[in-house]
């Protein structure tokens, strides 16, 4: 009788260890191309960390990006829905804003925490850095990172951008404090390796399942030694991408990105060494494509090169790197000077060639490159080794697909779809074909908003692999017009990845109706709340101490705890 006892308990804590929803990681690349990573093109062996996910797990031919800037992606992947229902828009916050996502939005740690989940947020947040906007507001019980862009600020011994002002420093958060400012960059990886670790061993220790964002600092700007020497981003010399430039990425860029590699090999060693890889759902994928103005300093965007545009778009149209801005076209056509020089000054160190506004497709605007990520999913035994998807998916699929895990009902309001059936072998169920994802976007010379951002509007719409951009520009802080087409500009992306051949529209009548009527009933369920973005104000720049121009040193205390301004 003990033994039947004993032998049923055993079979019933079995069931119960098989039905336990997963732990959760969700890797987060910054500005990452396409074809940055190995299996999609770059060279090989760059990126045998992130390769391994790909081989291990299912590859997404059709993941889009939500937004086309990374604030407002970054939250539609926490909250499951478009930024313009959020408010983030319509730019990035700075290092001055006044505001963040706001604290009612329900985010995915919110949700998995309520449901017992440990719950850390490991790298950049972008979403407010004021008080009542860190990621501690958010549901994550904890937070090691930088609260914006690595341009957002000054470092020691590095140069991510050009500005005369020296006096606001790039800052390292953990919790709700400051604990370095400027942050060591040349150390930064291996913090966010160590306490990305450190949390997951943690949690295994404790039997409780955990919820890990992964938020890299890297690729979204290239922070080089002011010197110039050999270290440039990486932490270490001679790293494994000083091959130099390979299919137009240069070593800093290449090291940028062999780091990241790096740091997902901690990770994922970690779950192998803890036995729990088989319990752990593993997304990697990236928050939006490259700044392809930055040229030999972005990343590739491999297929998707917007030809449409680059044969239509005003030969005289430059786009430039930060900090630059185009020289006149009568004066050296094509080229870019850098910021606050005089324009008489013949150094030609302030000078370099700009690229074409036809070939900026990237980050900023909505043509493929900046819409469509590397992404990549992994639980060995519940995802299929070697697996690849053609289903349309977005960024916003990952609140209610993680939800989904758990048997949740899922909350109202999102716009983001339960992808679960693709990812575990069951895409018949999913209906890719007409699956509808709108993609908003500023930069219109018209609208109630400031120059440059005019207004935001749904400037293209997808239905599965079918796509119609109604407005057509390059990145959003470029100098050309957006143009406005009636009918929409339609293209297959599947068949025409380089959106170059726009289809005939009296051949997809029905097809185009659609959209307008879809892109018309979105539009009016957008309740309209205040670009949070465009709120600045010089006094918010984080602060460690004014007293010490807002440098940590010598003589502070270890963790310098911000005013709740």
């Amino acid at each position: 009788m003990l033994f039947v006892v004993f032998a049923l308990a055993l079979i019933l804590t079995q069931a119960h260890a098989k039905d336990l929803p997963p732990n959760v990681i969700i890797m987060l690349a910054d500005n990452l191309g396409y074809a940055d990573v190995s299996f999609l093109g770059a060279p090989a062996g760059r990126t045998p960390n992130i390769d391994r996910l790909a081989k291990e797990g299912m590859q997404f031919q059709h993941w889009n990006s939500a937004a086309h800037l990374c604030s407002a992606s970054r939250a539609t992947l926490l909250t499951g829905k478009y930024a313009a229902r959020t408010g983030v828009y319509p730019s990035v916050f700075a290092n001055d804003a006044v505001y963040g996502l706001m604290p009612f939005e329900v985010s995915i740690a919110n949700y998995l925490k309520e449901e017992g989940y440990a719950t850390s947020l490991v790298g950049k947040w972008h979403l407010g850095h004021r008080p009542p906007y860190l990621p501690t507001k958010q549901g994550f019980d904890e937070w090691l990172g930088i609260p914006f862009h690595m341009s957002g600020g000054s470092l020691d011994n590095h140069v991510c951008s050009y500005d005369e002002d020296q006096s606001w420093w790039l800052p390292l958060y953990d919790g709700d404090s400051i604990v370095e400012q400027p942050v060591k960059l040349n150390e930064l990886s291996k913090r966010y390796a160590s306490r990305a670790t450190g949390f997951i061993k943690e949690q295994v220790g404790k039997n409780t399942p955990f919820f890990l964002y992964l938020a890299f600092s890297h690729v979204h700007q290239l922070c080089a030694p002011k010197d110039g020497k050999e270290q440039e981003t990486c932490q270490w010399t001679g790293s494994p991408t000083a091959d130099d430039t390979v299919q137009g990425l240069n070593k800093t860029f290449g090291d940028a990105v062999a780091e990241m590699d790096w740091i997902v090999g901690e990770v994922t060693k970690m779950l192998d060494s803890l036995d729990v890889a088989n319990k752990t759902f593993v997304l990697f994928t990236s928050d939006n494509g490259p700044w392809l103005a930055e040229q030999s300093c972005s990343g590739a965007k491999g297929p998707f090169h917007g030809r449409w545009l680059a044969d239509n778009v005003d030969q005289n149209c430059i786009a430039c790197p930060h900090d630059f801005e185009p020289c006149p076209t009568n004066d050296r056509p094509r080229r870019c000077r850098l910021r606050g020089v005089n324009p008489e000054s013949e150094d030609a160190a302030f000078y370099l060639d700009g690229v074409h506004c036809g070939e900026d497709v990237g980050l900023g605007s909505l043509w493929e490159a900046n819409l469509r990520m590397p992404a990549v999913a992994r639980q060995p035994g519940k995802i299929r080794a070697g697996a690849s998807s053609s289903a349309v998916v977005s960024t916003l699929d990952v609140f209610p697909t993680v939800l989904s895990f758990l048997n949740a009902s899922l909350p109202p309001g999102l716009d983001g779809m339960d992808i679960s059936s693709v990812l575990f072998g069951r895409e018949h169920e999913y209906d890719s074909a007409n699956r509808t994802l709108f993609f908003w976007r500023d930069g219109f010379s018209e609208g109630s908003l400031p120059p440059p951002y005019g207004r935001l509007d749904v400037a293209a719409v997808k239905i599965g692999h079918m796509k119609a951009h109604l407005y057509t520009k390059s990145a959003h802080y470029n100098d050309d017009d957006a143009v406005h087409h009636v009918p929409p500009l339609l293209f297959d992306v599947h068949a025409d990845p380089a959106e170059a051949f726009p289809l005939n529209p009296d051949d997809h009548k029905e097809l185009l109706a659609r959209m307008e009527q879809l892109v018309k009933t979105h539009k009016e369920s957008i309740e309209w709340t205040t670009p949070l973005a465009l709120a600045k104000d010089p006094k918010y720049r984080p602060c460690a101490d004014p007293q010490n121009g807002c440098r940590t040193g010598a003589g502070l205390p270890e963790r310098v705890v911000l005013n709740g301004d």
